[in-house]
């Protein structure tokens, strides 16, 4: 039964405790306004405070004051009497701490720090590694600060492993300079081996350190220079007092010498380099990546279906193609540019960055064709003759990339080309400057691709600007979540509202299933020539013309 008295009852009583909680909340607080308080972003648990109350507080001051904070208690300390840790809704921090110590009850109220633990920062004893910006960048070249690949920090992680095989297509490596002497041992069977044999029944007589298909021997010695560079950034020897520092302290270098000493090489030794790294691999070596800092002519003046059969191959036997974009300052998605612009999964092509995190000024890009940027000037690294020397180009950038690759395979033996590529890409740090220069507008960066977490990365890769519509249209992107690829996107060309659901399954136009990249063609019969739009369901877009 509805009564009425027993109502104004529990209305006296809920309105005896509102008066005795804002009577509380009014005897502990100032009335005077208090700024927020300041604190260093990093420091701190973000929407956490830790509050004690003096002795004696009553529980409607408690309440009102996490009333004032709009905080709720996460958990209550025995060992510290009235210590309260509070979650914060609505407040910062900073305001959340203005409010409680306003409060004459509140004996004190501070942020919830964070503490790390003393690890040692594995700084290199390398007497030119300060020089390095490109691995740690301090400043110390005029540049940007932190416009580097976060070497140290990736350091703390791994710094590589010699179980881990690099391939070097290039003009050779001083597989004797002291600052590679112990990183350029791929094939220990023939090092320790009976000169004028082959030990390991490989094919090859001798080849401890590689082999010179260009000279028809295996002795890949440099006989100009480049070659000792890019080896040097991917895998100079670490903490060894010596010269300069490798992206992997330890790592095995596979020299195959494809380029003569004016620096030209041939198809055929480019090929017969890639077959060499799947022999190696299949004597149980991890051959994780081949750097290729080339282009142009002679061997790459136009297609070569030869190459890209090659490169095809080490995909299916789990080998990355990372290829350098090119110094004409050019646009790879329509003047191409071979090898980076090989349309095959595995290939990672890297455009150069410098100091200040810009798109180095010689460096080719292409949204649809290059995938990433990575330092690529002024970059110090080991030269023949036991020398050093600084060095511009994509040239350098390559290297960054295949060495970050060699640190994915060292910290997990088991990943396969898919996630390293992915991990490399989706790891970078975001710049402006490669925002319309790149696929993933991302230079790269070790620490980030080590540590990846929830990182959605994806960009539209073909078609090209310009394509012929008298055949099916190849549409693919690359849609990632760090190693995996992330949600199948579907997309929409207009005019016509063509709807084509990518895949990534491995079959029809995907060339490779569940890597990342999702693939579909776009059957425009009859060929309706024009321009197009691309809109993508994951919010890209993209535009390309289509001759008949």
């Amino acid at each position: 039964m509805w009564r009425p008295r027993g109502r104004r009852r529990i209305a006296m009583v809920s309105l005896c405790v509102a008066v005795a909680a804002v009577a509380g909340a009014f005897a502990g607080v100032s009335t005077a306004a208090t700024p927020d308080v300041r604190l260093a972003k990093g420091s701190y648990v973000p929407g956490e405070v830790l509050v004690r109350f003096r002795d004696g507080a009553s529980a409607s001051g408690v309440a009102a004051a996490h009333a004032s904070a709009a905080a709720t208690v996460l958990r209550s300390f025995t060992s510290v009497s009235n210590l309260q840790l509070v979650r914060l809704s609505g407040l910062s921090v900073g305001g959340a701490l203005a409010k409680y110590r306003q409060r004459s009850d509140v004996l004190y109220a501070e942020p919830n720090q964070i503490y790390r633990i003393d690890d040692v920062e594995l700084t290199p004893n390398d007497p030119f590694y300060a020089s390095m910006y490109n691995l740690n960048n301090t400043g110390q070249t005029g540049g940007t600060p932190d416009a580097d690949i976060d070497a140290l920090e990736a350091w703390n992680v791994t710094t590589g492993s010699n179980a881990v095989y690099v391939g070097v297509l290039d003009t050779g490596v001083d597989w004797d300079h002291p600052d590679l002497v112990n990183n350029t041992k791929p094939n220990a069977a023939e090092c320790n081996g009976q000169a004028g044999q082959d030990d390991d029944a490989n094919g090859y007589v001798d080849d401890c350190h590689g082999i010179d298909p260009l000279n028809g021997d295996t002795n890949p010695m440099d006989d100009n220079g480049h070659g000792t560079h890019t080896s040097g950034t991917i895998g100079a020897i670490g903490n060894n007092n010596t010269g300069v520092t490798g992206i992997n302290w330890n790592v095995q270098i596979i020299a195959c010498k494809t380029h003569d000493p004016s620096g030209n090489g041939d198809a055929a030794a480019l090929v017969e380099c890639l077959q060499y790294m799947e022999i190696m691999k299949a004597q149980g070596k991890n051959v994780v990546a081949t750097n290729n800092s080339y282009g142009g002519c002679p061997e790459a003046c136009g297609f070569s279906q030869a190459l890209e059969d090659a490169i095809a191959s080490n995909m299916d036997e789990g080998i990355l193609f990372v290829a350098s974009a090119g110094n004409d300052a050019a646009n790879n998605d329509t003047t191409l540019k071979y090898p980076a612009d090989y349309f095959v999964p595995n290939v990672i092509a890297v455009a150069a960055t410098d100091d200040d995190d810009l798109l180095a000024s010689f460096s080719n890009f292409g949204t649809n064709t290059v995938s990433v940027g990575a330092p690529g000037v002024s970059v110090r690294s080991t030269v023949w003759n036991n020398s050093y020397t600084y060095l511009s180009g994509t040239s350098m950038a390559g290297p960054h990339v295949a060495g970050i690759a060699g640190l994915l395979a060292a910290q997990d033996p088991s990943r396969t080309w898919s996630a390293i590529r992915n991990l490399i890409l989706a790891g970078g740090d975001p710049k402006a400057s490669l925002t319309t220069k790149t696929i993933t507008g991302r230079r790269v960066n070790a620490n980030g691709s080590l540590t990846c977490a929830r990182r959605k990365v994806s960009g539209p890769l073909r078609p090209l600007p310009t394509v012929d519509g008298q055949d099916p249209i190849i549409v693919a992107a690359l849609n990632i979540n760090c190693a995996r690829g992330a949600r199948a996107p579907t997309v929409t060309i207009t005019p016509g509202n063509t709807v084509i659901q990518l895949k990534d399954d491995g079959r029809g136009a995907d060339l490779a299933g569940r890597d990342g990249i999702f693939s579909g063609r776009w059957n425009l019969l009859p060929c309706d020539p024009g321009a197009y739009t691309l809109t993508y369901s994951n919010g890209k877009q993209d535009t390309t013309t289509v001759t008949c």
